[in-house]
């Protein structure tokens, strides 16, 4: 008998079949909510967990003390939006060779690196003659 599919893979389609790249947990819970898969907001946070201690998700922490999931897939950077809080991937900042140098520098090994960025994402900025410096972008 196949088993029952579970909140773990639930979210797992939730996150493939939908354009945002990063979910909070409360992004995750509603999501499933949206899509008729009711369930308490702890089951959702144990899955979360779950897929990224078996690797299947990367749980990035930010500062303001919420994590965030992401699928797994080629590396990436962020830059997470000060206003509509959403985290976008950009394509890697550090090269490939300086991780080398700061090997040599520091004598230690690299094994990963994360970069967020923090400002505000395309739709959110202000148009050219409105701009602002980030200090002053609302929170």
């Amino acid at each position: 008998m196949a088993r029952k599919p579970g909140i773990a893979d639930a979210l797992i389609s939730l996150m493939k079949r939908s354009k945002r790249h990063a979910w909070t947990l409360e992004d995750l819970h509603a999501g499933l909510a949206r899509r008729g898969a009711v369930t308490d907001f702890s089951s959702v946070f144990r899955a979360a967990e779950k897929l990224a201690s078996a690797g299947t998700v990367h749980k990035l922490l930010l500062e303001d003390g919420r994590a965030r999931f992401e699928l797994i897939g080629s590396h990436h950077d962020h830059l997470h939006c000060g206003r509509c809080d959403e985290l976008i991937p950009v394509p890697c900042v550090i090269p490939a060779k300086a991780f080398a140098a700061l090997e040599a520098h520091t004598g230690g090994a690299i094994v990963a690196h994360r970069v967020i960025f923090n400002g505000v994402c395309r739709d959110c900025r202000p148009p050219a003659g409105e701009r602002k410096s980030a200090a002053h972008i609302p929170r």
